[in-house]
């Protein structure tokens, strides 16, 4: 073989690899092209999607500062009525409105747990001889009396046999405790249980009382409104919750206000991830 012949050909087979070279990258860079049109395209289509899911949390967060602050507002009315110590105002329908009448419920009994038939139960009001109204006990010692008033009553049980049983008490709707009667005279009257205005609270205590849950609802439903900014500003999720959790003692309307709290903090971990604080842990 002559040298100018294998000159001819490593230049031909030079050439060669050198176009396989300038094919291949030219087919790398196409496809560098199609790959960032792809991408591209890919943007188009997810950033509104993710925009509108935002949107619909943002939304949703803001609900959440509502709720708190409906709750809140009405724990300080709530706060106000009760300082005021005239809650009629607010709670003056059928739905908080307090019950104007009871009804009792006794049995009448022996030491050995034997009911009594017949025998008379006498109703007075505190400090009076006049009887209000009277029943007797049936075939299984019960008795029953309707429509009384819910305040400070004395009840005498007399059956003939035994030693007659006087009790005061504060008439409240539901079963009373049974009269245990004695073997003896009848005009012999066994006092017990008395209650009497001692036993009760004074209007001082009944006031200051008052006066200090006032306050602490106020105190309360301000933090309820704190939290409600801080829903609003969504920095601190930790915090927002505990703001929260402490305004549900402001109790708006009873139970109104909490349910309304309650909802929000609900609602409020569904969006956490909007939070600062969430979001760098």
């Amino acid at each position: 073989m002559s040298e100018k012949s294998f000159d001819e050909r490593r230049a031909a087979l030079r050439e060669r690899v050198q176009n396989q070279l300038e094919s291949n990258q030219s087919n790398v860079m196409e496809l560098n092209e199609d790959s960032s049109v792809f991408h591209d395209d890919a943007d188009i289509v997810v950033k509104p999607m993710i925009d509108l899911d935002y949107d619909d949390r943002e939304r949703l967060r803001v609900i959440v500062a509502i709720l708190v602050l409906v709750g809140s507002i009405l724990g300080i009315v709530s706060g106000g009525i009760l300082i005021q110590g005239n809650p009629d105002d607010l709670l003056n329908s059928t739905l908080f409105k307090e019950v104007e009448t009871v009804d009792l419920t006794g049995q009448v009994l022996t030491v050995d747990g034997v009911t009594l038939e017949n025998a008379t139960i006498e109703l007075y009001e505190e400090n009076s001889v006049i009887v209000s109204t009277s029943t007797v006990s049936d075939e299984n010692g019960y008795f029953q009396f309707y429509d009384i008033k819910p305040e400070i009553m004395e009840i005498r049980v007399v059956i003939s046999g035994y030693q007659s049983v006087e009790r005061t008490l504060r008439a409240e709707n539901g079963l009373i405790a049974p009269f245990t009667m004695v073997e003896g005279n009848s005009s012999n009257i066994i006092q017990e249980n008395t209650v009497g205005s001692e036993g009760g609270w004074s209007l001082e205590a009944a006031v200051a009382l008052s006066t200090f849950l006032g306050v602490l609802t106020i105190i309360t439903g301000f933090v309820g409104i704190q939290a409600s900014v801080e829903i609003r500003r969504g920095q601190k999720y930790r915090r927002t919750q505990y703001l929260a959790g402490i305004a549900l003692f402001s109790r708006g309307l009873i139970w109104i206000g909490p349910i309304c709290i309650l909802a929000g903090m609900a609602l409020n971990s569904l969006v956490k991830d909007q939070y600062e604080d969430y979001t760098e842990d």
